[in-house]
């Protein structure tokens, strides 16, 4: 928890820190616009990560060093064929969807999309939290320093966005640098690698479940600039914050991860009922600290200039609280037995009815509104994903599930 823990704190202090820096830079309709830039993009990052982040842990921790470093490479090959046409789509959305300002939207969607390619499940598979901090998350620090001093030397927000780029580039060199020394110094042997196609094949399920998972997070806001652009610095507060208690929330999350299917049989079983009740009296706690934690915390960041009401805080807590639970039901427990598929049906089912609540709601009621229609979302899809999760515990005993995620690979369903 401490070792994967300091990526997160350093990375999420130093994303903190540029809010109020953009805000006093270009004031905060500019940072609203970055904001949904960043949002947009967000998609685009998901696309070219391609699901590695879901199921790469697993897989990395079981090879040898030459197959490490296959699946590495492939990786970016199968990454690097997604980036520019991500890029494209992600950056003219942004540019259309902005009220004003559109070249910071232009921004923001660029440094968010360049986030799809992290290393960080390497490492997480190889249990390396400390080279993850060094070659992965202090780069990126650099780069966020970088864009600091630009905007703080009396540079836009849109400068700093290209400083944050250019420690994410800086980032992903650093990665596959140490990656290919480390694999080649452990005897590493050059392989084929597979067609970029078969690659992304393969992995259609798990990049199915991380789009619509990541969609659904990133869409509230650009439905709210269209359909209630007033409050939409208000909603991109409340969403950054949101986004900050999640990553805040992911070590834990990294850990039963891995944790839930090193059991084999019946108690894989035991470890997913384990994790999900943890993970229940977690945001409990979670739900009440966020509660008395984010008026300041949104004064602080809105530089003074933004707040939010009880009923909004309440509902950001709880649409918090539900994704972390959620998160855990998705990645530890139904991608152990193999049903990225269902949680790819429910995310459908659970955006179709959120995203249109977001629509209504913003209209109509404002910023709370638009927390409520993630909110109803998001636990339509939980419900969605416990019942399905009932149905494997049922036949879980009958079952042989030593090695799931293997088996997921070769068939291809994953």
């Amino acid at each position: 928890m401490v070792g994967f823990g300091l990526p997160i704190i350093v990375m999420g202090a130093a994303s903190l820190l540029m809010i109020p820096a953009m805000i006093a830079a270009s004031g905060k309709v500019a940072w609203g616009v970055i904001a949904l830039g960043q949002t947009i993009g967000a998609i685009g990052g998901v696309v070219v990560g391609y699901g590695w982040g879901w199921f790469g842990p697993s897989i990395i921790a079981r090879n040898s060093p030459t197959g490490r470093r296959k699946d590495y490479l492939e990786s970016i090959v199968a990454r690097g064929v997604l980036l520019m046409p991500a890029i494209a789509v992600a950056t003219v959305a942004a540019y259309v969807l902005a009220p004003t300002l559109p070249l910071f939207a232009v921004g923001g969607a660029l440094y968010a999309v360049l986030a799809g390619l992290d290393a960080s499940w390497y490492f997480i598979g190889q249990a390396k939290p400390y080279a993850l901090l060094a070659f992965d998350t202090l780069p990126r620090v650099a780069g966020v320093a970088l864009a600091l001093g630009l905007m703080i030397s009396g540079y836009s927000a849109l400068v700093g966005q290209i400083g944050m780029c250019a420690g994410s580039l800086l980032a992903f060199a650093s990665s596959t640098t140490r990656i290919l020394r480390e694999t080649k110094r452990q005897g590493a042997e050059r392989s084929q690698l597979r067609a970029p196609w078969t690659v992304l094949a393969t992995y259609r399920h798990g990049v199915a479940s991380a789009f619509f998972s990541s969609t659904y997070r990133a869409a509230p806001l650009a439905i709210v600039s269209v359909t209630a652009p007033d409050i939409q610095p208000a909603f991109a507060i409340a969403d950054k914050v949101k986004a900050q208690f999640l990553i805040a929330s992911s070590p834990a999350i990294t850990i039963l991860q891995g944790w839930v299917p090193r059991g084999a049989g019946s108690n894989q079983a035991r470890r997913a009922n384990a994790a999900l009740l943890s993970t229940l009296a977690f945001i409990l706690a979670l739900g009440i600290g966020i509660s008395l934690l984010v008026p300041s915390l949104v004064s602080w960041l809105g530089n003074g200039q933004i707040s939010l009401s009880r009923v909004t805080v309440a509902l950001l807590s709880a649409c918090v609280s539900v994704a972390v639970f959620e998160s855990v039901l998705e990645r530890a427990v139904l991608a152990t037995f193999r049903q990225l598929r269902v949680v790819a049906l429910a995310l459908v089912a659970g955006s179709s009815v959120g995203l249109l609540l977001v629509a209504l709601g913003a209209a109509k009621f404002g910023t709370a509104g638009a927390l409520g229609g993630v909110l109803a979302g998001s636990l339509v899809c939980v419900a969605i994903e416990l019942v399905a999760y009932t149905r494997v515990m049922r036949h879980v005993v009958h079952v042989d599930t030593k090695e799931p995620l293997r088996a997921q690979q070769s068939s291809g369903d994953i």
